[in-house]
């Protein structure tokens, strides 16, 4: 039985907060075990009241367990490590998901057996995919090992993708840097590097990510954090961040040619309390314009193949 700890923060998203919910309650199977904690930041926008209700009517679910504080924080880093700080000790593996990201199905489970075939790896990366705000295919991508030169002002991994072993978690004392508001996923990777984590990439889809619009990664203070970090990088990284990025993306490309391209997905739209499925038209690790559509029909039983 390996036990999941899964971290959600929230601040005024009840429009994406009930998909991410049932996509993490929906990975409970045999085997698996899953404690969901929402940590919201005080919104006023109905989340509180949506998770109140949720948690009087699901918690203590065979296999799966829930719970949620509405309280200020000094925002989504700080309500991260808020929610980490409360992991059971008898949690196996922990990840974070954004309420703007869902799990993929049976997820964990795939998780699960492959740390037990990578017993040395204490972070898993898997591969997602990147929707836009409709939950329209846009692209999907692979992990990428981080390395000194490709995380000091690259972030080459994200954190709906990426799971770690408990134990390890607790040992490296894990937390986000709250002095940034935007780019400390960033700072959190390459300070694993720098620990010498060791990293795993595994060839699984693991989840969806929206591109909203709002996302922290493109606001002008993540480009102003994200100066401020440059002072500190060693010359070359710095004076190579073009071609490193360059690299990064190439890399992701030459492994998705390994790969089987995915001609699905499923996710939870709105409070709807099931699945639905929808084919990718042209699966593509390149991310193209926004405005073009590349999902197909929409429907609530996954195909027979």
């Amino acid at each position: 039985m390996k036990k999941f700890y899964i971290v959600t923060p929230c601040y005024n998203g009840i429009a994406w907060l009930p998909g991410c919910v049932r996509s993490v309650v929906d990975q409970v199977i045999q085997g698996i075990e899953v404690h969901h904690h929402i940590q919201d930041g005080g919104s006023a926008d109905g989340s509180a009241e949506w998770l109140e209700q949720w948690e009087s009517q699901h918690n203590n679910l065979p296999g799966y367990t829930f719970s949620y504080e509405s309280a200020p924080d000094k925002g989504m880093y700080d309500a991260i490590n808020i929610a980490w700080a409360k992991m059971p000790e008898n949690t196996d593996i922990t990840a974070h998901l954004n309420c703007d990201e869902q799990y993929l199905p049976s997820v964990l489970l795939s998780i699960s057996k492959l740390f037990v075939m990578h017993p040395k790896a204490e972070v898993l990366l898997g591969s997602y995919i990147i929707l836009d705000k409709n939950l329209h295919y846009i692209c999907h991508r692979s992990p990428v090992l981080p390395t000194l030169p490709t995380s000091w002002l690259n972030c080459v991994c994200i954190t709906n993708s990426s799971f770690y072993q408990a134990s390890a978690f607790r040992a490296r004392q894990m937390q986000y840097n709250t002095k940034w508001r935007c780019v400390s996923d960033l700072v959190f990777f390459r300070d694993l590097v720098r620990q010498r984590v060791q990293f795993h990439c595994v060839p699984i889809l693991t989840s969806t990510f929206v591109c909203t619009g709002e996302n922290l990664a493109w606001s002008d203070r993540a480009h102003q954090e994200w100066l401020s970090l440059v002072p500190d990088a060693p010359a070359p990284f710095y004076w190579a961040h073009g071609f490193i990025y360059r690299y990064v993306n190439f890399c992701r490309r030459c492994k998705n040619l390994m790969q089987k391209n995915p001609r699905n997905y499923s996710i939870y739209r709105d409070d709807v309390a099931q699945r639905e499925y929808y084919d990718i038209l042209k699966p593509s690790a390149k991310w193209k314009s926004r405005k073009k559509a590349y999902t197909g029909s929409c429907r609530l039983q996954p195909s027979a193949d």
